[in-house]
């Protein structure tokens, strides 16, 4: 439910024109987004101390984050014991040469202390720089001085790898927002507009504070710091503070403009109980923990007083050790339901019960490859038979869509792993066609197809990328297979935005050349020609024993 298709960055023209505390005069319109929202409780813009909080892409994205939110929320304080804060919200939305302007009251993007940028996926760094070219503020923290706010990133992005992003930001938060906004919060609130002491003194202070990497502070790339010598503390939520009040990560702005129209988010858990290898959030987020159903059962009162949707999030939904009450309290207040996944082992008939009762008809599962072989491979040792069972299982109890996550480009893959997808999709739709002549309904099934990205942090981080001319041969496999089949439909991940994605995630502080010129309108695909030389050995070579990322640990 996190990691969506989005819609297209827009590419901006001429937008260095954009003045220090204006620009041009084409404003977007927020009212009509204001209107639509319905708060949890009330959020004043006004406090002694405010600052902007970002998020790089469009407003329908950013405000279907749940972690975006969360911050909101946060930055604001838990009602009745408000922070002295309050957070405006930028988003890429308006014309590609206007001053970004703050959702709740049209401030320009300049005009704070300093800018946090929430960013959850590195094909987003682009629009980062975009938003800030905008703004008037140049993209080189060694080129801000104390007339700029302070640029701060947070987010999975932050604790994946910083490096191809610190040239252009100040300080990057490791961790949750629980855990660092209480050390972040009270060092911005010193720095004064135009004083270049307090805004030292600012990341001074950060860098001292476990759960921070400020680059003017720390060169983890610099001979004279071997990497792995000091290793900064990512701040992860643990178990214990998720047993505590408060630390439940809810929707907190109900709108129909998100990904997740009018749904309320509620966050299930944390981590993963399965450790597959190409999987950032089982390695980076820590062990399997989850929320205690008496703190969800107590958000679905909230959400019944502004929606009658919800949605439950996570990376392992099913394996709440309550999902089944939960579902079912949420069905008997009158909610409808839905669940970003569930685990193939996790479904069963008393989580497709209520779902279904709540009007879900859709259910998304990943077995990520089409042959028994390569799952135990991946460190996921399900059958196909056991999948089988379980997609029978979904279409007789009348679900009319079908999910199915596949990855592409794994290590040792061969043309025959790659057919067996679409022999996978063939055996679920002929259970859909079994299941029809008592449901009525034909159920579709979609194959959503990834390109292996080797991940920093995960077991493969090391492994290179599939090479090209093979990822084309296998995806015109799968597209002429899918284009066979009645009721199953494909979709893939362009290759070249694959190659990018691979290169930003694991390249280290020199990739800010290449990323600049992308922002500033060199066309992707010249981009990857001109720097072939620099990118092609970090995404299509194997990588060395050091990792340049390996200077941040979990808390």
């Amino acid at each position: 439910m996190a990691r969506t298709a989005r819609r297209p960055a827009r590419r901006p023209g001429r937008a260095r024109s954009a003045g220090r505390r204006g620009g041009p005069r084409a404003v977007h319109d927020w009212g009509p987004f204001r209107a639509e929202e319905r708060s949890t409780r009330p959020f004043s813009p006004h406090a002694p101390h405010r600052v902007a909080l970002a998020y790089a892409n469009t407003y329908e994205v950013g405000m279907s984050s749940l972690g975006f939110q969360r911050v909101y929320e946060l930055i604001h304080g838990v009602e009745g014991q408000e922070t002295g804060w309050a957070a405006e919200r930028f988003f890429t939305d308006g014309a590609a040469d206007a001053m970004p302007r703050g959702v709740e009251l049209d401030t320009p993007l300049n005009a704070f202390p300093a800018v946090l940028f929430s960013v959850s996926f590195e094909e987003d760094y682009i629009n980062l720089l975009r938003m800030l070219t905008r703004a008037g503020i140049p993209l080189r923290r060694a080129e801000r001085d104390a007339s700029h706010p302070l640029v701060i990133m947070g987010g999975s992005c932050a604790a994946i790898n910083p490096l191809p992003m610190a040239a252009f930001v100040d300080a990057f938060c490791l961790g949750a927002g629980e855990n660092v906004l209480p050390e972040l919060l009270p060092a911005l609130a010193d720095v004064r507009p135009g004083v270049d002491a307090d805004r030292a003194a600012a990341l001074e202070r950060l860098a001292s504070a476990e759960g921070f990497y400020v680059p003017s502070r720390y060169d983890p790339e610099a001979a004279d710091d071997p990497l792995g010598q000091g290793k900064l503390r990512k701040l992860e939520l643990t178990a214990e503070q998720l047993r505590q009040p408060g630390h439940l990560p809810t929707s907190c702005l109900i709108t129909p403009r998100t990904e997740f129209t009018e749904k309320f988010l509620i966050e299930m858990s944390r981590g993963c109980p399965e450790k597959c290898k190409y999987c950032w959030a089982t390695f980076g987020m820590g062990v399997f923990r989850w929320h205690p159903t008496d703190y969800i059962l107590d958000a679905l009162d909230r959400a019944r007083a502004v929606t009658d949707q919800v949605g439950f999030v996570a990376t392992a939904v099913g394996d709440h050790p309550e999902i089944a009450r939960i579902l079912q309290a949420s069905h008997d207040g009158g909610l409808r339901a839905a669940v970003s996944s569930i685990r193939i082992p996790a479904v069963k008939p008393e989580t497709l019960l209520p779902l279904y009762a709540s009007g879900a008809r859709s259910i998304t599962l990943a077995p990520e490859t089409g042959r028994d072989r390569m799952r135990p491979r991946m460190n996921q040792p399900i059958p196909n038979a056991m999948l089988l069972e379980k997609v029978r299982m979904i279409f007789q109890h009348g679900f009319t869509s079908l999910k199915l996550y596949f990855i592409v480009g794994l290590p040792d893959e061969t043309m025959d792993d790659v057919q067996a997808i679409l022999d996978l999709a063939a055996e679920c739709r002929a259970l859909g066609r079994e299941a029809a002549k008592t449901t009525g309904v034909m159920p579709n099934v979609h194959l959503g197809v990834n390109i292996l990205i080797p991940k920093p942090y995960t077991a493969w981080q090391r492994e290179r990328m599939d090479s090209e001319a093979s990822l084309k041969r296998k995806m015109a496999v799968l597209k002429r297979g899918a284009a066979q089949m009645p009721n199953v439909s494909l979709g893939t991940m362009s290759i070249r935005q694959a190659v990018w994605q691979t290169y930003i995630t694991r390249a280290g502080q020199d990739a800010a050349e290449v990323i600049e010129q992308v922002a500033n309108g060199l066309p992707l695909a010249r981009a990857l020609r001109q720097h072939g030389d620099r990118i092609r050995p970090e995404v299509f070579e194997t990588f060395p024993r050091t990792l340049r990322w390996h200077f941040m640990r979990m808390g």
